[in-house]
């Protein structure tokens, strides 16, 4: 039976979200920010590409393409609530969904199409007024329809914002003939790049470069890749979405900040801030870590140290204690701008521990998870964490990688 794959690409989702909540921002251009103070633009809605200005601008170079574009920051906590809420549409269309990244995800209908959804057209327009109900009507979405995933986000790739572009055997060919590879799941532009030097610039030319030629110039993987792609089926990246993922061996936070830092306190204060995520993080997952790492880095110089300990850990107190000491051997010979924390060698973690130190600190774990599964993320924290306000707040990893911890129903 061949496949039905959809693949569901929110447009412009993070300004987007933005108009949304804020009608005084629809229409107009706005670029989204990591956080104040930040000067590079993360996400811009469409009325801003429209007038030249996309992803990766710096806020000066925006400004004097486009003096009227208002830059906000963004609120990634916000952003996953609205992904989890889009994964529950999904999932109400059929079983067998992948959230991709925050803004996009592959539905596979083969099972149900020809009892639930035999016009899968009619399903693609369902599919856009559900989430405008479930979102908001600022909300638009592009729909691919093909029978394997590279193909469906192709399509949804190039569609106009708000369309919906079904692959069939007569229009597949000319897609992939007039679909450049920055339109290309898993073409980076590196080897964009390289594939311009020899003047290919579309899936369909690489059929035509000879197979001595395309191995020197690309080495095998990618040699066998390109194939692939030339031809419309899905490369190695997106067949391996259907694996079971094995849990994660390691659990890292770090973030850049805006300024450089030397005053201890402040420094000591990012790293337990940073350690309060990934306790987060590995108890959600049921994990717990042995190996703990922090670096430290600044404009030229960094630094970094670890330690192994005898057993693994998940509680707050104790990482807390080993990241103190580690940052204690840090001779504050530069200024930071960059911090780190990680915690790996994890291993499913486990319950029958009979020391009563590692039951008072679990109890008091269990007490902060609670409180703050009730009232909101790190509602409760240590005092030696910065209060509420001063808080970094956790972001959205990339492309969801630690989806199986940011998108659990459990």
């Amino acid at each position: 039976m061949e496949k039905t794959i959809l693949h569901v690409d929110i447009n412009s989702y993070f300004a987007t979200m933005l108009q949304q909540e804020n009608p005084a921002l629809r229409g107009v251009p706005v670029g989204v920010v990591k956080d104040a103070g930040r000067t590079c633009l993360i996400a811009t809605s469409k009325e801003a590409k429209l007038q030249g200005v996309s992803t990766g601008f710096r806020k000066k170079d925006a400004l004097q393409i486009c003096p009227n574009i208002i830059c906000v920051p963004a609120s990634f906590e916000r952003y996953l609530d609205t992904t989890k809420r889009l994964q529950k549409v999904f999932a109400s269309i059929s079983p067998s969904i992948y959230i991709y990244s925050l803004d996009e995800a592959f539905i596979d209908i083969t099972d149900c199409r020809k009892h639930l959804y035999p016009d899968v057209h009619l399903l693609g327009k369902n599919i856009q007024e559900h989430i405008k109900n479930e979102l908001g009507s600022w909300v638009t979405c592009n729909v691919g329809i093909a029978n394997n995933r590279l193909m469906a986000k192709m399509a949804s790739e190039v569609a106009p914002k708000g369309d919906i572009i079904e692959v069939t055997s007569k229009n597949k060919e000319a897609l992939l003939a007039s679909t450049p590879f920055k339109d290309v799941c898993g073409i980076g532009y590196g080897l964009s790049k390289k594939l311009a030097l020899y003047n290919v610039y579309y899936p369909y030319q690489i059929r035509f470069i000879p197979e001595d030629e395309l191995l020197a110039l690309v080495g095998p993987f990618w040699a066998t890749e390109l194939q692939k792609i030339a031809y419309g089926e899905e490369p190695h990246g997106l067949s391996q979405l259907d694996r079971e993922q094995p849990h994660m061996k390691s659990v890292g936070r770090s973030i850049t900040g805006y300024r450089l830092y030397s005053d201890p306190t402040e420094i000591k204060h990012i790293l337990r801030n940073l350690s309060l995520e990934i306790i987060e993080k590995v108890r959600t997952m049921h994990l717990a870590g042995r190996h703990i790492s922090i670096g430290l880095y600044g404009q030229a110089d960094s630094w970094s140290t670890h330690i192994t300990l005898q057993s693994p850990t998940n509680h707050v107190f104790e990482l807390l204690t080993q990241v103190d000491k580690l940052y204690d051997q840090w001779d504050h010979s530069f200024k930071v701008i960059k911090f780190s924390v990680r915690l790996s060698l994890l291993h499913p973690q486990q319950q029958d521990q009979l020391l009563p130190a590692w039951q008072k600190l679990e109890s008091v774990q269990k007490a902060l998870d609670t409180i703050n599964s009730k009232y909101g993320r790190f509602t409760a924290h240590p005092a030696a964490v910065p209060a509420q306000k001063d808080l970094i707040h956790p972001e959205v990893t990339g492309f969801l990688g630690d989806r199986l911890y940011q998108l659990s129903t459990e």
